[in-house]
């Protein structure tokens, strides 16, 4: 039986009606910033912001995948969830003038534009389009956060996790290198049960099931795509 992709993914991704305002947007945005920052490419693993420190930059996603982590008072981390491409991360850090509220490290290969405090906030205040537009993006991101929790309700873990990992390879093909053969996720049982909302007991369940169809492997403790094709295939309704 195949799985249905119904609901938006875990990233935070943006609806496709939305895709051609948002292409047009950034296209603009970066054509703009482009003599102010070139763009910067982040390997796996690297942080790229660090939580509770100075908000001086917002990022622009032009490709790849980002996780944010919140350190919790009592020393525990939590995974607040993926951004893919076509995020701005630390907006409303910058416009609250708050410090970093979470740790953003790159999952893949991921190419970031920064735009400095000052050049993001003298576009808000004297550029009414610019304005605008962040206003919408702003919206559209609370607006598929709230997506998200709705689709916890009616989606399973299963078919949360699948659109997960579809997401990601969709993610590297934008990135320009094709379909993989096959990639590791590097990210813990303990956040993926986290951003999955679901105990690490049943996250196990999850993984061997679909570990059944062939999809995926554990290797060292680290979730390894086995057959990114096949998955995309399988998640086609």
């Amino acid at each position: 039986m195949k799985t249905k992709l119904l609901a938006p993914s875990q990233s935070g991704k943006q609806d496709t009606q939305a895709d051609g305002f948002f292409s047009s947007f950034f296209a603009d945005l970066k054509n703009n910033l482009n003599s102010r920052k070139p763009v910067q490419l982040y390997p796996a693993k690297a942080e790229i912001v660090k939580q509770d420190t100075p908000a001086n930059a917002v990022y622009l996603i032009e490709s790849g995948l980002v996780k944010l982590l919140r350190q919790t008072p009592d020393g525990n981390k939590v995974i607040i969830g993926f951004r893919h491409r076509d995020w701005l991360i630390g907006a409303p850090t910058v416009l609250l003038d708050k410090p970093y509220n979470f740790t953003v490290i790159a999952v893949i290969p991921t190419r970031l534009r920064g735009i400095p405090r000052k050049d993001f906030l003298d576009h808000i205040k004297k550029n009414e389009q610019f304005s605008w537009h962040i206003h919408q993006l702003l919206s559209q991101q609370i607006f598929d956060q709230m997506k998200k929790i709705e689709a916890i309700s009616f989606l399973s873990a299963e078919d949360r996790l699948m659109r997960l990992l579809v997401d990601t390879v969709r993610e590297m093909e934008t990135a320009g290198s094709g379909t993989p053969d096959n990639f590791t996720l590097p990210i813990t049982n303990q956040e993926l049960a986290q951003l999955l909302m679901i105990t690490p007991e049943h996250l196990c369940r999850v993984l061997k099931g679909i570990e059944q169809k062939g999809l995926i492997k554990h290797d060292k403790g680290a979730l390894v795509v086995t057959d990114p094709a096949g998955l995309l295939q399988a998640t086609t309704s």
